[in-house]
């Protein structure tokens, strides 16, 4: 049904964004290939195989078009802590919608893609392997949170220190400083942080004793394993265009410097690389996770 209401979204011709009608095909075949990986019967296991493949690639594509919906929240979260500003645009309310219904509609292929999944291994033993005992190959995926974790800190770290009165990479701090809202994007870089060590930490897989009521009690793997997958995609889509739109700036001399906006050249291509370098290494940790916790529910 969200796959049918997204490609719905056509009827309306106008105020399309970017990429939306990759977004509704791919719903539409994951829709499709999903349906397909239903059928049962040995004659049919490679073709299911392949299907649920195809349907996992077809949700990749939607959570990447869904991923700009943290952009949308952040763009109203700092409109709102910089006052009202009627010159200002609004939150396009149809493609917020439609990029909802992108996260919605791979939330559904990826559950029946997993359901089918999981019937061919019935009647498997639970496995949970430890990333420690995993050999050397796949212990280089488990380090891969850490590094995403260590990756994802110097953009909050430079930004709380800006907001804490700190000059750090800054030219211009009358500028920089004047900035309202400057610590609501920590909030979901610190959040990544976390995640990333969450998907190689013993308690992104069983929660801490010391918790009250749910302790010892296994972690839902959707709850660790959903939440990077839409990481990646947001880096994915932000880091390499910052990156390669930050190194055309410096290299533009037509355009000022960026010490005469503000800050020092180091700032934001240290931020941009980190986030690609990131991406690379928090998809790294999430397929791992996906490894190891395989069947655990």
């Amino acid at each position: 049904m969200a796959a049918s209401a997204l490609a719905g979204r056509r009827a309306h011709g106008s105020g399309r964004f970017a990429g939306e009608r990759l977004v509704q095909g791919a719903a539409l075949a994951g829709a499709a290939l999903a349906a397909m990986s239903s059928g049962r019967g040995p004659e049919r296991a490679k073709a299911r195989r392949f299907a649920r493949r195809g349907a996992q690639g077809a949700a990749a594509v939607l959570v990447q078009g869904g991923s700009h919906l943290l952009f949308d929240g952040l763009a109203v979260a700092l409109r709102s802590a910089a006052g009202p500003d009627p010159d200002a645009p609004g939150p396009d309310a149809a493609t917020s919608a439609v990029r909802l219904l992108a996260l919605g509609s791979a939330a559904l292929v990826l559950s029946a893609a997993r359901h089918d999944a999981a019937e061919d291994r019935s009647g498997s033993a639970e496995r949970t392997v430890d990333p420690g005992q995993a050999a050397p190959g796949r212990r280089a995926l488990a380090a891969c949170g850490y590094a995403a974790c260590a990756l994802s800190l110097p953009y909050p770290v430079v930004k709380l220190a800006w907001e804490c009165g700190s000059d750090i990479g800054i030219t211009r701090p009358e500028v920089i400083h004047a900035i309202p809202g400057g610590w609501l994007p920590v909030v979901p870089a610190l959040a990544g942080s976390a995640l990333s060590l969450a998907l190689v930490r013993p308690w992104g897989r069983v929660v801490p004793t010391w918790v009250p009521g749910a302790g010892g009690s296994r972690v839902p793997r959707w709850m660790v394993l959903w939440p990077a997958c839409f990481g990646v995609a947001v880096l994915a889509q932000v880091a390499p265009a910052a990156l390669t739109a930050g190194i055309r700036y410096q290299l533009d001399p037509g355009k000022p410097s960026i010490e005469e906006i503000g800050l020092r050249a180091w700032v934001p291509l240290t931020f941009y690389a980190c986030w690609l370098l990131w991406g690379g290494t928090l998809a790294g940790a999430a397929w791992e996770y996906h490894r190891t916790t395989t069947d655990a529910g």
